[in-house]
Order: C-alpha cells, then sequence, then structure tokens
C-alpha cells in the first residue's frame, strides 16, 4: 500500500505545480533510489513550506538569488533560532523578517518592528526595555518597550549595527536570559521573544574595528540570510516592474499597459543603488504621470536614461560571412531586425519627401530617391541591391530558434502566464499555445 509520502511524489507535477526548478536546486538534494518514505514526507513537506514562503511572503524574483533566499527562509523559519538578516539599503530585509515570522512556530503572536538607527542610547534603551512613570522628566506613564511588546512573537531590529557599545552589553544580557528591568523601574521582567536582526553593514568588519561586540555578533548569527541587492538579479527586475505596474493601476484605477522594450532595457542596464525600494518609487512615479498606454524611454528619470552601464539601443546584429551562431543572442537578434524594418521604412519615407527640399544643400547631398550617394566613406546596409535580407534567407532555422527565444523570454518576464506572454508578443493566446506545443516548451 502505497503511502501519503509515494503518492505526492509519484503525483508531484499534478500536486506541487508551482514548484521552481531554481527552488527545487536550492530546496533540496537530490533523494537516493532506496529513499525511505520518512525522507521523502520530509522533502515534500519542505517543498511546500518553500511554495507558501513564495506565495505569501510579497517577495517577487525567479532569480537564483532569490531562490536560494527564499530556501533558507523555508528551512530556517520553524526553528526557533535568532537570524541574522544581511543587505543594502532597500532590498527588502523587512519582507524577509515578516516572512520568517509567518512560516514560524510564533506566527499567532505579535511581530513587533524596531529601527535601531537615528535613536540615541537613552531612546533606544527606553523603546527596548520599557519604562517607569516618572523615570525621566517627561515620562508622565509606564512605557512598555519591545521586549515586552513581543513576548511569544517576533522582535524584529533593524539596523542593529547602529546600536551603541554601551547598550550592547545590556541588550546581549537580556537576549541571553530573556529578564530585564524597565528604565526607572525596580522590578524584573521577562520577554519570550525570537529575535531577527538586519543590518546594511558588515558586522565582521564592525567586530575587527571595535565598533560592535564579538558576543553580541556571534550570538546573533546563528542563520545568516543574505537579501540580495537588484543589481545581481536582474533577471527580476521586468517581473518587478510588470508587478509594480499592476498594484499602480490597481490602486489609482491607471491603464497602463506596460513597458517598451526600450525602457524595460533602460531598467535592466541602470544600477539601482536604492534596489528594489528605488525601483518601486520610480514605477510609481512614471506611472502616475503617464497614467496610460506604454511607458516609453522618455518617460523614465534621466539618470536611468543615462545611467552607467552598455549603451542603450547601440547593438545592431550584423551577419558575417563564415561566422558560427554560438554567440548570437537571438532574442535581441529577431526584436532588434523588426524594429529595425520598421524604422527604416519611416526613415526613407522622410527622407524622400524632404529629398526635395533639402537636394540643392551641400550639407544635406541627398539623391532624388531620398538616398545617400555611394562614396568611399559610406556603406548602405540592408539595401535591395545587395542581396541579402536580414528577415529572409536559407537560415530558417536560426529564425525559428530566435522565435523560440523569443517566446521563452516572454513566458519567463510573464512568470508563466501564457496570456501575459501572449500580449507581450502582440499574438493570440491560441496562438502561443500552438508554438508552445511545436518548440516543446
Amino acid at each position: 500500500m502505497k503511502t501519503d509520502a509515494d503518492l505526492v511524489i509519484v503525483g508531484q507535477d499534478d500536486i506541487l505545480p508551482d514548484i521552481e526548478a531554481a527552488d527545487l536546486q536550492h530546496a533540496v538534494r537530490p533523494l537516493p533510489a532506496d529513499a525511505d518514505p520518512e525522507e521523502i514526507q520530509q522533502v515534500v513537506e519542505r517543498l511546500l513550506r518553500l511554495r507558501r514562503v513564495r506565495e505569501g511572503s510579497g517577495i517577487v524574483g525567479r532569480s537564483l538569488a532569490v531562490a536560494e533566499m527564499l530556501s533558507l527562509i523555508a528551512h530556517a523559519a520553524p526553528l526557533d533560532v535568532n537570524i541574522l538578516i544581511l543587505g543594502e539599503s532597500g532590498t527588502g530585509k523587512e519582507l524577509v523578517a515578516r516572512a520568517i515570522h509567518d512560516n514560524s512556530l510564533r506566527k499567532d503572536g505579535p511581530f513587533i518592528s524596531l529601527n535601531c538607527g537615528a535613536m540615541s542610547e537613552g531612546v533606544l534603551e527606553s523603546e527596548l526595555f520599557g519604562h517607569a512613570r516618572g523615570s525621566f522628566t517627561g515620562a508622565v506613564a509606564d512605557h512598555e518597550g519591545v521586549f515586552k511588546r513581543a513576548d511569544g512573537g517576533t522582535l524584529f531590529l533593524d539596523e542593529v549595527a547602529e546600536m551603541p557599545l554601551g547598550m550592547q552589553t545590556r541588550f546581549l544580557r537580556t537576549l541571553e536570559t530573556g529578564d530585564f528591568t524597565p528604565v526607572g523601574g525596580r522590578k524584573t521582567e521577562h520577554g519570550d521573544i525570537r529575535l531577527v536582526a538586519a543590518t546594511h553593514r558588515d558586522l565582521a568588519q564592525d567586530v575587527a574595528k571595535g565598533r560592535f561586540r564579538q558576543d553580541l555578533y556571534y550570538r546573533l548569527k546563528v542563520v545568516v540570510i543574505n537579501a540580495p541587492p537588484l543589481r545581481d538579479r536582474k533577471d527580476d527586475i521586468p517581473i518587478l516592474a510588470g508587478k509594480f505596474l499592476d498594484d499602480q493601476n490597481e490602486k489609482h484605477g491607471l491603464h497602463i499597459r506596460g513597458l517598451t522594450r526600450s525602457a524595460e532595457q533602460a531598467l535592466i542596464h541602470y544600477d539601482w543603488p536604492g534596489n528594489v525600494r528605488e525601483l518601486l518609487n520610480t514605477i510609481s512615479s512614471v506611472s502616475v504621470l503617464k497614467q496610460r498606454g506604454m511607458i516609453e524611454l522618455e518617460d523614465l528619470p534621466m539618470e536611468i536614461r543615462f545611467g552607467e552601464g552598455p549603451e542603450l539601443g547601440s547593438y545592431l546584429p550584423v551577419p558575417t560571412e563564415g561566422q558560427g551562431t554560438g554567440g548570437i543572442d537571438f532574442a535581441v537578434l529577431a526584436t532588434t531586425l523588426l524594429e529595425l524594418r520598421h524604422d527604416i521604412k519611416e526613415i526613407k519615407a522622410m527622407l524622400v519627401a524632404g529629398s526635395g527640399h533639402y537636394q540643392d544643400r551641400p550639407e544635406w547631398p541627398l539623391g532624388s530617391d531620398g538616398r545617400l550617394p555611394a562614396t568611399e566613406g559610406v556603406v548602405e546596409t540592408f539595401s535591395g541591391t545587395t542581396g541579402y535580407s536580414p528577415l529572409a534567407g536559407d537560415r530558417t532555422g536560426d529564425l525559428q530558434t530566435a522565435e523560440r527565444t523569443l517566446i521563452e523570454s516572454a513566458l519567463k518576464h510573464a512568470g508563466g502566464n501564457r496570456r501575459k506572454a501572449a500580449d507581450r508578443l502582440g499574438i493570440s493566446e491560441r496562438t502561443l499555445y500552438r508554438k508552445i506545443k511545436l518548440f516543446g516548451l
């Protein structure tokens, strides 16, 4: 008789359809052929927990960096241990902390957050441990600190590296025993908390320079989760941008259909020093100003349009006789050629229309047909006399590869949603389904 674990494994494509390949890679090690049912059951439970984390955390992305982070969250959340989250500002460290709490045994308890930055030692002490009435000027009533309010739940301390050295000693003692005394109080109180701390600084370097206590550092880093910067997960930028656009449309009743290819490429090439928070603010700002239609390159802020990285729109695939196709990006090739074909027709029409006006001007030496005269310094590409057309030829296999690559890219950016992918490609969903079957995707 098959166990539940056996049934789950046998039908995993039906029961676990949303588990990403990257999630599988980071979540579980390959099982031996003779694995016992208990081990199989543990693997399935971990995969189900990973799916719950991905679906309920609000963390968006399909990159390997995000998959690794989600796997660590799913693995460590049920264990009642301290967790240290490292990451630059704007990478979503509080989202990680909430995901840990929501998937822990303390999920029914409170989740209390406190930012240790920009607080004097006295104010921070009061916020952590509370204070008694009359303990200082302005203390007109008793005040519960976060250690008390988070009792039975999770305490999230953001920017923990900003905690003054003097406070670190008392904080460590409380963290070890759970006992503390409010400022100005006489009675010892107890708080049962699970600590999740976060910082954008290099704590190991702070320890080496004497700015952070070594014993507290080791107490915090039982499990370390790295929140990757956006520049290290650029595959997620179109997905995040699409999610933020959908949110803005729903929130403000806008009618923005998406991003043009040039605008999307600008977002991908930009370095995003402010990470996901900066991308969110950018999409929010552009959406409010645009309100409908497609977001164009010109709609983006200047620093993104002219940011560091490869020059946008500067690439042009040119076939070279005798050269293999191993280095060609077929998605770029097919899309760029289609855009070029449209642009060349428009430019040619403009030149023909204006040739009569500019024909006699030496600085604009156009012929009567709108073309530049043939000279040694000018070579006209893709002309009808060369016998070469970028959209026709004997190499149909390359064009099929380009089409397959475009479909794969559209499905990836749409998160597997066929309707959105079809809209992105400008074809019907039925045609896309037929192409998926044709290419075995």
